[in-house]
């Protein structure tokens, strides 16, 4: 059986076939020869590409058949439809639902104001028949007088006056018995202003005296030429009471500082630390746990009470009701360790009870902070009283670390007991 095959020749066949030439010969869509295949031309096998360089001419290209464009699928066709169409959609959803929102808006708004009117009817008629009832007249007897004609209002208002009254001397009289101890230091205060106030000389006098008695008595400590001349006692440092104390010439106070323990804030068990405060402050004024040390650089915190319950135990209780009246520039000394520090006040202010920055410790300064309730019998605020530590003798602001300067007396070597 013949097979068919297809040869491509670079040479053109004329459309019209000659009379004595038989052949089939056709082009396919690409402008190619076919011509019947035979045995001896499929041993052949020759393929001869039509150059690109030799353009077909028009009347060969009018016989060539047209090339089939191929169709889309049709799910491609449905989807171009669908995103054409989705602006149109959109912009139509969007429009339903302003419109929608803007319907369901007018309904509230109606909705409302109909609320809003029947709201106010109601308040206007309960006014009106409040008013009515308590403008009624009433008349009230009196023992011996004839009846007096008042209104509801009025005598509802005088029974207010009344009761109100009533109720603030009551709290006003339970409030001074409470703190009548605070308030009555206050009144002494201000009405004997000249009274005399025990300064610092005259506060460590006592003790000082009680020393040189003491030192005295010891016969290494005195010399051959008697007591005035040579005595060693001039010779040693400025000793302070064997206690803790604070001392505030301007307010007359003498107090000692009570140091509570550590375990408590070592163990960060708050509630004893708070505990320890209040037991502390039965003594004295404390020392606020974790605070530094007067000379050394921080802020050396002291509070105690300006007032408590008179059924308290303690003598302390009312120690700084007068810490008020200190200002700027006065004066209070500090014996801690037998070391005597002078501390200036800066300023004094309130602060809420949860302010906690008065605690902070200054790497670069020595400072001293007291610190008391106010008002006096409640404890609404605290009073804070900020101050300097300043040299003993000049009175000049201590650096860390700098020592107070102290002019030692001169002596002869010869007076000494040696």
């Amino acid at each position: 059986m013949a097979q068919n095959g297809i040869l491509r020749y670079t040479v053109m066949i004329p459309l019209e076939r000659h009379p004595q030439r038989q052949h089939a010969a056709s082009y396919d869509a690409e402008g190619n020869i076919i011509l019947p295949a035979s045995e001896e031309t499929l041993s052949v096998q020759k393929k001869i590409n039509v150059s690109e360089s030799q353009p077909i001419p028009d009347k060969f290209k009018e016989a060539l058949p047209e090339k089939k464009k191929r169709s889309s699928p049709s799910w491609i066709s449905q989807l171009r439809s669908h995103v054409s169409t989705l602006p149109l959609q959109a912009k139509s959803g969007a429009n339903e639902l302003l419109a929608e929102g803007a319907r369901q808006y007018r309904e509230s708004a109606e909705d409302c104001a109909s609320v809003a009117q029947r709201l106010k009817r109601f308040f206007l008629e309960v006014l009106h028949e409040t008013w009515t009832f308590l403008v009624q007249p009433v008349w009230v007897v009196r023992p011996r007088k004839e009846p007096k004609r008042y209104s509801r209002i009025t005598l509802f208002l005088l029974d207010t006056v009344r009761f109100g009254g009533t109720f603030a001397a009551l709290f006003v009289a339970l409030f001074v018995t409470l703190n009548y101890q605070s308030f009555w230091q206050i009144i002494q205060t201000r009405l004997d202003p000249l009274q005399e106030i025990r300064t610092e000389t005259g506060v460590g006098a006592g003790t000082t005296a009680e020393l040189r008695d003491k030192l005295l008595k010891s016969p290494m400590l005195t010399t051959a030429g008697g007591e005035d001349e040579g005595n060693l006692l001039s010779f040693l440092p400025p000793v302070g009471p064997p206690e803790n104390r604070l001392i505030i010439p301007k307010l007359n106070l003498n107090i000692p500082i009570v140091v509570p323990s550590y375990d408590a804030l070592l163990r960060e068990d708050w509630v004893e630390v708070e505990s320890d405060i209040q037991n502390a402050l039965e003594q004295g004024v404390v020392h606020y746990p974790g605070t530094a040390k007067p000379g050394q650089a921080g802020n050396f915190f002291v509070t105690g009470h300006s007032s408590y319950y008179p059924w308290a135990p303690g003598a302390y209780k009312t120690v700084f009701a007068r810490l008020h009246m200190l200002s700027e520039g006065d004066d209070y000394w500090v014996y801690y360790g037998g070391d005597k520090h002078r501390y200036t006040v800066r300023s004094t202010y309130e602060v809420k009870p949860s302010n906690v920055d008065v605690l902070d410790q200054p790497a670069d300064r020595r400072l001293s902070t007291l610190m008391t309730c106010t008002p006096v019998g409640t404890t609404l605020r605290r009073f804070i009283v900020s101050s300097e530590e300043v040299d003993p003798e000049t009175g000049e602001p201590l650096g860390v670390g700098e020592q107070p300067v102290r002019e030692m007396p001169k002596y002869k070597m010869e007076m000494l007991p040696i």
